[in-house]
């Protein structure tokens, strides 16, 4: 340590000549490089120092060597992860940014085992307090960034368009009709109906879900189920083995003991679509079910993207009216057990290519519409994405131009909002300005392309014709006016005006219809 501390490069060099032409030398060179590593991190106590911790990590211990013990990857590779986020949180990218690299360096930091890290335990001891220094050094950072203004040139961008948002969001907003209607439902019993959570895409309906545990309380104990991963559809042990993991984990979480399934039993069944499997799985969930009476609980099974179960059939992956059947006895025999589908279609859009009748299985349906916030919402939303945010100096009267351009569709509205902030950046200004939004739209239809392509191509032909028209027209328009501007027939633009209100994509208001968002026009007039 002498010679590293007068001659610290000439030093490095000579344990790495050793590391590599001593093989009997490289513990020795190894413990000495360690040495070094963690007298350097132990002199890092400031943001600023233990931002270049990593690269000088990378110096004492190049990965391309033999010096680094692979025992040694976890601990050392979590404080080079934890100062790099220190260096992110130096940068220029306006305050919340900086402040969120601050919540992920401590993350690295509390994801290391310290009792563990070393076989050494002074070692141990050692990395203990560097871990306990530089969360100290991150709580100050964070005090100091929270109490600094908004940089000119770097307005914070809490938007997170297209993004699915997790429980406590302050992004999310509204929905409180849809919880009074899904409390109101789930309440009824033995009454109670099956729910369906339907909305066009983007409009917010994976985040609702996401938000049930919290807005439903205790005695509804919600799992959901991202029926897009195409992995559950392998067998179909694999399947039930899915839902009953979702069920064992979230009754852990709520304190509540149960056994996980026998998952390798059904999985060692022969037979592909077996229905011995729903058998092992039933057994299994009148257990489930007996601790669900002891608790006064109810477990609300969601299945997001529901539509995925009829494309699985069809390929001859999945079962569907095996898992119906099961879906139906739950519905009729398991009172403690209720049934949520999030989708696109409702029921009646679904067995086309399949043939199977899916209003036959679920004869008593509430569906819930995931449609747009209201301007209270919206207003909400684009002026107060977190508590401490300045919306209304950024935006003024600029807020309600949002909310007419976009109808309050959450995704729009944060897409658009988003898309001003990045500009007021680049432009190093620091209020939205007249002439602001028009250029954001452009841009944001540019960039979001593929989410307004996504809406035209599942648009059939007189659905686009009406579209096409809708678009051109400066004011609401009847049905009449419709039908005199696209020539086609009467029942065929009803059915299609039908589908684009239920779709979201226009409005009817006192028997006349628009477009229901502006921003969707200036698309349709570009791409049509």
């Amino acid at each position: 340590m002498l010679a590293y501390s007068e001659q610290p490069q000439e030093t490095l060099e000579e344990i790495a000549f050793i590391a590599a032409e001593r093989p009997l030398q490289l513990r020795a060179a190894r413990n000495a490089a360690l040495e070094i590593a963690i007298q350097d991190m132990e002199g890092r106590l400031a943001i600023t120092q233990i931002a270049g911790a990593a690269h000088r990590l990378n110096e004492i211990l190049p990965p391309e060597t033999k010096l680094s013990d692979p025992r040694w990857g976890s601990a050392l590779g979590k404080l080079g992860n934890a100062s790099r986020e220190a260096m992110r949180s130096l940068q220029p990218i306006g305050r919340q940014a900086r402040l969120k690299a601050i919540d992920r360096m401590v993350e690295e930091l509390h994801k290391i085992r310290p009792n563990f890290a070393f076989r050494d335990q002074s070692i141990n001891g050692r990395v203990r307090h560097i871990i306990e220094g530089w969360e100290a050094a991150a709580q100050a950072e964070r005090e100091r960034l929270e109490q600094l203004g908004q940089d000119i040139g770097h307005i914070d961008n809490p938007y997170k368009p297209g993004q699915v948002l997790e429980p406590h969001d302050s992004l999310f907003v509204g929905r409180r009709d849809l919880a009074l209607q899904l409390e109101y439902a789930l309440n009824k019993g033995s009454r109670r109906p099956t729910l369906l959570l339907q909305g066009e895409r983007r409009m917010g309906k994976t985040s609702t879900l996401r938000q049930l545990a919290y807005v439903l309380g205790a005695s509804y104990i919600p799992v959901i189920y991202n029926l897009q991963n195409p992995q559950i559809y392998a067998r179909t042990a694999i399947f039930l083995g899915t839902i009953a993991d979702g069920i064992h984990d979230e009754l852990i979480q709520r304190g509540i003991k149960i056994e996980r399934m026998a998952f390798e039993r059904i999985r060692s069944s022969g037979a592909i679509n077996d229905p011995m499997a729903y058998s092992f799985f039933e057994r299994w969930l009148r257990k489930v079910e007996s601790l669900l009476e002891e608790g006064d609980c109810t477990l609300l099974l969601a299945f997001d993207e529901f539509e995925k179960l009829d494309e699985n059939a069809q390929k001859g992956d999945l079962d569907l009216p095996l898992f119906l059947d099961w879906c139906r006895g739950v519905i009729q025999y398991r009172p403690r057990i209720a049934l949520l589908f999030s989708g696109v279609h409702t029921f009646g859009d679904m067995g086309r290519k399949t043939g199977i009748n899916w209003s036959n299985y679920f004869v008593n349906v509430q569906t819930l519409k995931v449609s747009f916030l209201n301007p209270d919402e919206a207003r909400q939303l684009i002026l107060h994405p977190r508590t401490d945010y300045p919306g209304e100096k950024i935006f003024g009267l600029a807020a309600e131009q949002v909310i007419q351009q976009t109808n309050g569709h959450p995704f729009l509205v944060q897409a658009l909002c988003s898309q001003l902030i990045d500009d007021l950046n680049v432009d190093k200004a620091e209020q939205v300005e007249n002439g602001s939004v028009a250029r954001a739209i452009e841009q944001l239809v540019e960039a979001w392309d593929g989410y307004f392509d996504d809406l035209w191509k599942r648009c059939d032909g007189v659905e686009r014709a009406c579209l096409v028209y809708l678009c051109d027209q400066q004011q609401a328009v009847d049905h009449d006016d419709i039908e005199g501007g696209i020539k086609r027939e009467k029942k065929d633009i009803g059915r299609a005006l039908r589908m684009l209100v239920r779709r979201d994509l226009i409005v009817m208001e006192l028997g006349a219809y628009r477009i229901a968002a502006p921003i969707l026009r200036l698309w349709v007039q570009h791409n049509a």
